[in-house]
């Protein structure tokens, strides 16, 4: 099962999918998110709205590319952590993907990482 597939699952099928990214790979993002975005530039979590019924967007699950950049940027300079932003807890805490493959979160207050998962795979799944 892709990764895609597990998140839909996770998420009961509330997702939306965006245009895949067409991009250079400038900023040397693993392989394992970047073919995520070349289907979806980010995979973001919808909600029903109860009153309309229409779908909306309340959070990313995991970040465009142009987002995974900049944060990556960010967490770099300011905490000299490694590993690839690519979604936080919806608290301000990022998880990284580490270059060993295992998913990490960082704690920005205490400067902190916890392993989340082994494997992208294991945390969407």
């Amino acid at each position: 099962m892709d990764i895609i597939k597990k998140i839909r699952k996770l998420y009961q099928g509330n997702i939306l999918l965006h245009p895949p990214y067409l991009g250079e790979n400038t900023e040397e993002i693993p392989e394992k998110l970047l073919s995520i975005l070349r289907i979806s530039n980010g995979i973001s979590e919808t909600i029903v709205h109860p009153k309309s019924g229409e779908k909306i967007v309340i959070e990313w699950i995991i970040y465009p590319y142009e987002m995974m950049v900049s944060d990556t940027a960010f967490y770099r300079t300011e905490y000299q952590v490694e590993g690839i932003v690519f979604s936080g807890d919806g608290a301000g805490n990022p998880y990284l993907l580490k270059s060993n493959g295992t998913v990490t979160q960082f704690d920005g207050i205490d400067g902190t990482e916890t392993e989340k998962a082994h494997s992208l795979e294991d945390f969407f799944g």
